[in-house]
């Protein structure tokens, strides 16, 4: 509807027949569920897959149950750091803040940690994570109950056994109003010997419709205290997710489902050759007669004898042959008739058949785990140049996106939901990642957590950066608050340096894997060689020089001890020279584009200011680099 006003403006209104609570249900998917959802009463959805079957073959088979253990122990064994999310701004430490709410829960003399139910050992956050994965990816989900104190504070986790976890078949009811209520089958069942206790689901009870559930009846109330037995506790269910599966996950490495069994049966027969001392399968040869069933009763009786012995020669003499009334050669010659044992195969054969079926039968296991073999001691295709490509492959390929999704389930439960909290999360170490950009980018966020936490000295900053220690033991030896109070107004840093960056004014230094020797002095010849220099606005580099002749970059790196770096880059195009100081930030061009890529020789006895040389034209490629170059 329209209508005009009297400024001669038209205003727009337009009115809807009752879409709101329509508009409303179209935030959550509309797509169908299955028609037909296999359920026992009480004991919730059938899983795909038997998970006590899953379970059983880590028992079955080494390769298999060390490939699950390897991959959890690089997602959450090697423990984690507490740092500032990426949406956070400036969160805020201390007291009553924020990150001691994380911290509390992770680490808190009050927290609680258990792989098991309650009795059993307490244990750590690392441990119970770990124990987590290994039901993910051994069975196809993890199941993390939510401990939490009497007003319903969470205070840790307990690992709780997939195998023993369901499913339950959420009901809901439509009230007048248009909501929503769930009604009943709400969360999860473990089932373990006959017995059942129920869990809800994480978050339930937060937020401004909460559900509970009684842990004794699995019924649901919107209030803790209508439950006769008490609210359950809640349960973080982390599926592996599969298309094939809509209410649990499915392993990986299902797939290999038929070589795990084939594997297990060679192991078995050839357990059953050793039981034999070595002795190899026989065939019973008979020529010129037919053995009686009498004769070959005795014979089974000799070879099944022969086992467990060490003597493996017998005499098989045939004494007073007896011909049965049918036997077509009843009027021949006993003397014709010879019995002889012939070997199936050498043991040596037999060797290396079974050998050769098993490597193969490791590899598969591992492909589909996509686990390095040299990470489970399967070292005869591995050298050691191969095995550390294989090994950074595997964690920047397969562990860091597990990390990631992992941390970001667990910080919007844990973090967001039950402890409100916005600005903090968790980071999984990542090991032989061998990414130096990525690894820099972590060192920074947790020497940025130490300065937010109070805690650390610069020379403790220094080496998580991967750096050498201030000489200066009164320098090294400030907390991370002092050095940037004492820095920041006083010519080292500017006003708008963040500790970090003055920290590391030598960082951005090139690593030490990419330098080919030293230079003692400068050697440029300003007369001959064509050169730009000029000097960087940049908190980590001071001056630059190009000397378009030798195609070599001298790069001076301020430090807060007085002294400057000064390093040459050799092979750089003139192109990344005009880049680097036509950019924005030159010292982030440099980290981004220039330390990792190129090899560079130290100059070691320089104390003096580069060459002074043209200035290079601001967006221009300088007209006198040499045609040549």
């Amino acid at each position: 509807m329209t209508d005009d006003t009297d400024d001669g403006n038209v205003t727009l209104s337009v009115d809807t027949l009752d879409n709101q609570s329509t508009m409303a249900k179209a935030e959550e998917t509309t797509q169908l569920d299955e028609r037909h959802i296999a359920t026992d009463v009480g004991r919730g959805i059938q899983p795909p897959y038997n998970p006590e079957t899953l379970a059983a073959f880590q028992e079955l088979n080494e390769t298999h149950q060390a490939c699950i253990r390897k991959k959890a122990r690089y997602e959450a064994g090697y423990g984690f750091d507490i740092v500032p999310h990426p949406s956070a701004d400036e969160p805020d430490t201390g007291e009553g803040t924020q990150h001691q709410d994380v911290r509390d829960f992770w680490y808190g003399s009050d927290s609680r940690w258990q792989i098991g139910p309650e009795g059993t050992a307490m244990s750590t956050p690392e441990e119970v994570l770990e124990l987590g994965r290994q039901d993910y990816h051994g069975i196809g989900w993890a199941s993390l109950e939510i401990l939490v104190e009497g007003d319903g504070t969470p205070i840790g986790l307990a690992h709780v056994p997939s195998a023993t976890v369901r499913v339950r078949k959420t009901t809901v009811q439509e009230r007048e109003d248009g909501d929503d209520i769930i009604e009943s089958g709400h969360g999860y069942v473990q089932i373990r010997q006959g017995r059942r206790r129920y869990f809800g689901e994480a978050g339930d009870r937060y937020g401004d419709d909460p559900t509970f559930v009684d842990k004794e009846t699995g019924e649901t109330a919107s209030d803790a205290g209508d439950l006769p037995n008490g609210p359950a506790n809640e349960l973080i269910f982390i599926p592996n997710p599969s298309p094939l599966s809509l209410y649990y996950g499915i392993p990986d490495w299902v797939a290999a489902m038929q070589t795990m069994g084939a594997d297990q049966a060679a192991k078995e027969w050839n357990h059953d050759i050793f039981e034999n001392l070595g002795i190899p399968y026989y065939a019973i040869k008979v020529t010129g007669g037919t053995l009686t069933e009498d004769s070959k009763e005795e014979l089974r009786e000799l070879m099944d004898n022969l086992k467990g012995s060490r003597y493996r020669t017998a005499i098989l003499e045939v004494e007073d042959f007896e011909f049965e009334e049918d036997n077509p050669l009843q009027d021949g010659d006993p003397s014709d008739v010879e019995i002889t044992l012939e070997p199936i195969g050498s043991r040596e054969d037999l060797d290396m058949e079974f050998e050769a079926f098993r490597e193969r039968a490791e590899h598969e296991i591992a492909k589909v785990h996509e686990v390095p073999p040299i990470l489970i001691n399967v070292t005869s295709t591995s050298n050691r140049s191969n095995s550390e490509a294989q090994v950074q492959e595997f964690a920047n390929d397969v562990i860091a996106p597990e990390q990631s999704k992992f941390e970001a389930r667990l910080y919007s439960i844990i973090h967001q939901q039950a402890l409100g909290v916005d600005d903090w999360t968790i980071d999984f170490e990542l090991r032989g990642g061998n990414n130096p950009q990525e690894e820099a980018r972590m060192a920074e966020q947790r020497v940025r957590a130490m300065r937010l936490a109070g805690v650390g000295t610069v020379n403790e900053a220094r080496e998580e950066l991967g750096l050498e220690p201030f000489e200066d033991e009164d320098l090294g030896g400030m907390t991370l608050q002092e050095f940037e109070a004492e820095f920041s107004d006083d010519g080292v840093g500017g006003e708008d340096d963040d500790v970090e960056e003055m920290l590391t004014r030598s960082k951005a230094a090139p690593p030490p894997e990419n330098k080919i020797g030293e230079r003692k002095s400068l050697n440029i010849d300003v007369e001959k060689d064509p050169i730009e220099q000029t000097t960087f606005n940049s908190s980590n580099l001071d001056e630059g020089l190009y000397d378009f002749g030798a195609g070599e970059l001298y790069l001076s790196f301020q430090r807060p001890d007085g002294q400057n770096s000064l390093y040459v880059y050799v092979d750089v195009p003139p192109s990344v020279w005009n880049e680097l100081v036509n950019a924005g930030s030159a010292g982030s061009y440099h980290y981004d584009n220039i330390r990792l890529e190129y090899p560079y020789l130290e100059i070691t006895n320089n104390h003096e200011r580069l060459p002074e040389g043209p200035t290079p034209d601001p967006g221009e490629v300088p007209d006198d680099i040499p045609s040549d170059i």
